[in-house]
């Protein structure tokens, strides 16, 4: 079992959810239930000024946490595993 975090960002609100699955598949599964069922926390985008933008990302958390805290880090840190490489 993975633990994922997904943020979604929609009408100058950011969504916060974090889900517990076996696989990415089932994670986006389990995140749609999370909004179906209000099991999720939100607060205001201050970053986006155009509310009819939508953005979604998620990624994995070891132990439940980040390996990066956002708040300390600084321009350029790479935060989880990128899920495709170019190359």
């Amino acid at each position: 079992m993975k633990q994922y975090r997904f943020k979604c960002y929609a009408a100058g609100l950011k969504f916060d959810s974090v889900v517990n699955a076996t696989n990415d598949e089932k994670a986006i599964e389990g995140f749609t239930e999370n909004l179906n069922n209000k099991k999720y926390s939100v607060q205001q985008d201050g970053f986006r000024g155009q509310k009819h933008q939508f953005h979604l990302t998620y990624e994995e958390l070891e132990h439940g946490t980040t390996k990066v805290d956002i708040g300390e880090a600084t321009a350029g840190v790479q935060m989880g595993q990128p899920s495709v490489v170019a190359g």
